[in-house]
């Protein structure tokens, strides 16, 4: 059997965690902030605020989908007060861009978080020409309403053959998000 990178036509990769370092800090900084945005739209301590994100996340899958159902909390307000990040802590892996560089075919990013985040991720890992298609959390929200969750490679051709990145198991099977592009990725895999 050839290599894999040799046969398939289009690559998904999980942008979070996956083309950065999780040791870069950004989720930590993500994390105070979504606490912070719960205790205010909630009025509670942070300490309160931390759990109930807990719990959310357990029962629906992100924090956002619980403050979404429980709330009513505008998903676009909360992503954009929860990616007020500094940037400046990410950095590109050079060897990385050129294993990236050298993979045939289309490269779409998946991304939990809004597109900004993803563009200004990108930015800094300098991979901005990298991709085809940034598929980020308010397109994946779009989508599930609409039953449509192959959007992500609607124009993959018939028996294409997609190979998917992402950090861990754990991302692909506990979040929602993330288990529609795996469902995707599978479905239309060797």
């Amino acid at each position: 059997m050839p290599p894999l990178k040799t046969i398939i036509d289009t690559w998904i990769f999980d942008l979070d965690n996956t083309l950065y370092s999780a040791d870069s800090g950004i989720f930590q900084q993500v994390g105070e902030l979504m606490s912070k945005f719960v205790s205010n739209h909630l009025n509670i301590d942070i300490k309160e605020a931390k759990k109930i994100r807990s719990k959310y996340y357990r029962q629906h899958g992100t924090t956002l989908r619980g403050m979404m159902d429980n709330h009513g909390v505008d998903p676009e307000i909360f992503l954009k007060e929860v990616h007020k990040l500094d940037y400046s802590i990410v950095t590109p892996n050079h060897k990385l861009n050129e294993e990236l560089a050298k993979l045939k075919g289309r490269k779409i990013i998946y991304t939990n978080a809004n597109l900004q985040h993803a563009n200004d991720v990108l930015v800094q890992l300098k991979l901005t020409d990298m991709f085809d298609n940034i598929f980020d959390i308010d397109q994946a929200m779009r989508e599930v309403r609409k039953y449509k969750p192959d959007v992500v490679v609607d124009d993959v051709p018939q028996g294409g053959k997609i190979g998917f990145g992402s950090s861990s198991n754990r991302e692909i099977h506990g979040r929602r998000e993330s288990s529609l592009v795996y469902q995707v990725a599978w479905r239309q895999s060797l």
